[in-house]
Order: C-alpha cells, then structure tokens, then sequence
C-alpha cells in the first residue's frame, strides 16, 4: 500500500515538467495570488460610495485568474507540493477560492485538491476553506465554519452544520478553534460596514447588508421603492 507522502517524490505518469517549467508556473501562480490580494485590499480600504472600480477590478481578476486555473488543470491533476511547492499550490487554492462565479470549476478544484490531500500534495485546510465555500454555493450548510458573513452587525460562521462539533472538525484539519478564528477576523477587519449598491430602477444607491453565500436577501429602494432581491453573482457553466 503507497504512503499517502510517496507522491512528493514522482511525478503523475504523462506529465513531465522540467525544472525550468515548475518554476515558471509557481511564478505565474504567486503573481496572480498578489494580484488577487491587490485587489482586495484595494476594495476593503475604498471610501465609502467609491468601492465600485475597485469591485469591477476584483470580479475581472477573479475571472482572468478562473480561466488561467482551468487550462492549468486540464491534465486532471491539483497543483500541489510536486509541481510547485507548498506555497503555489496555496497561491492555487486562492484562486480557485475565489472562483464563485464559476461554480462548476469549484467542484472540479475540489475534487482535485481532495485527492491531492489524500496523497499528501496539498494542506487538509485548504480543502477544508474550499469544501465550505462550494457547500455554501450550493444552498447547503458549511462543515468546518470557514466562511464568513454579517449577522446583526457582527462577523459570524455562515450556516454551519452540526455547530457543538465543529472544533472536534476544525482540529483534525488543522484549523484552530471557530471562537478563536472569529475573534481574530473581527480584529482583522474591524466593525463590518453595510454595501451601497445602485438601484437598477432609479440609480439612486441602497445601502444594504449583502446576503451570505448561496444566499438572499430583499432590499427596497427608498427612493423610487423598488424592490430588489440580491443574491451573490454566481455565473452557470
């Protein structure tokens, strides 16, 4: 019986790669990575009424950096520890993170990355981040408590399953406890603030608290009182 770590030392039959190849790819992985956090960070520091630029620049890169992962994985094989190391295949991770508008990439990502786990090409966390996301997408709850939303003006895990036992699963992925984990996200991002959006009707802007993954919610226009229900932009392949 193989090891789940004998994979580290070989690669996949059919798919040579020279150094020079790995090293081109784990650059290109890390240099899309630093443009996905570019973005964002750019995003979360806009003023007020200003975001929208900035959210266009973050859903282009998101679609630039989904299209660039699927041609990257059409051997059928994660980019894990072998190809590019333990940090492209985290840059790797990111990008198929944040892929939400293609949900049918996720699912392939994450059955990619499951095998890659199994044989010890890619972090148990990674898969566990990815795993809540396509759960959320799909209108299920999330296992491990990874992804977060906006409840009564607080950060909060988004719908959890099983809540008494998710640090039994957290800790056997690798991931510290779910209070812990809020407690440094609320520091990290400080109090959340609502979205101002535009209304398609008036182009008047609502402010409003955005739904949570695979989530709705139903906001009306003060000004021409329209109402409108949001959903997160999720792209049908």
């Amino acid at each position: 019986m193989a090891m789940a770590g004998d994979s580290r030392n070989r690669l996949p039959v059919g798919i040579p790669m020279s150094g020079a190849m790995r090293l081109e790819l784990l650059e290109e992985l890390l240099r899309r990575r630093d443009m996905d956090q570019a973005a964002r960070s750019k995003l979360a520091s806009a003023p007020p009424g200003r975001s929208k630029d900035a959210f266009v620049r973050v859903q282009q890169i998101d679609a630039e950096n989904a299209a660039w992962l699927r041609n990257a994985l059409k051997p059928g094989y994660w980019l894990g520890r072998t190809f590019v190391g333990e940090e492209g295949s985290h840059a790797a991770w990111l990008l198929a993170q944040h892929a939400d508008r293609d949900p049918e990439l996720q699912q392939h990502c994450l059955k990619l990355l499951a095998k890659a786990v199994a044989e010890g090409e890619a972090s148990p966390g990674d898969l566990a981040f990815l795993t809540d996301r396509v759960l959320l997408a799909s209108g299920q709850n999330q296992v491990y408590g990874t992804q977060l939303g906006v409840r009564d003006g607080y950060l909060v895990a988004c719908r959890l399953r099983n809540p008494d036992t998710v640090d039994e699963r957290r800790e056997s992925v690798g991931l510290e406890k779910l209070e812990t984990y809020l407690a440094r996200a609320r520091e990290l991002f400080g109090t959340p603030s609502p979205a101002r959006i535009i209304c398609p009707n008036c182009l008047a802007e609502i402010e409003t608290w955005l739904p949570e993954l695979g989530g709705r919610s139903v906001v009306e226009c003060a000004s021409c009182h329209t109402v409108h229900t949001i959903r997160p932009c999720i792209r049908k392949t």
